[in-house]
């Protein structure tokens, strides 16, 4: 049997960068469908949160394991963003296991939360 991810799920690595024009995060979550993650923007906190359920394979047959390092479960990752950002020009995509995200740079605020699609 698989031992169990923690309460507070897991935290999946992200780098978080910024061009000259947007800030990108990318974060390595494979094994997930698109459907299975959420992104939601709040720009009034500042806020970027990305959170999903990564499925766990050993529920499909029994195994032994004999190591175990890839966490599954859920997982919720909240990113405060340095700078204001504009949510109806973001857009995500993923791909090969690496959900990209990237945020358009805005001068002024006052938009609601917005979740965004993923290509």
């Amino acid at each position: 049997m698989r031992p169990k991810a923690s309460d507070q799920g897991f935290q999946p690595p992200t780098d978080i960068y910024e061009t000259g024009d947007a800030i990108v995060v990318r974060m390595e979550i494979a094994g997930m469908q698109s459907e299975e993650i959420n992104i939601l923007i709040d720009e009034g906190s500042g806020r970027l949160t990305i959170s999903g359920v990564r499925p766990d394979p050993s529920r499909e047959e029994p195994r032994r394991y004999l190591n175990v390092e890839i966490e599954c479960g859920e997982f919720a990752r909240v990113v405060q963003l340095p700078r204001p950002v504009d949510p109806e020009g973001a857009e995500a995509s993923y791909d090969r296991g690496f959900l990209v995200i990237r945020l358009p740079l805005r001068s002024e605020g006052g938009h609601k939360p917005r979740n965004v699609p993923i290509r």
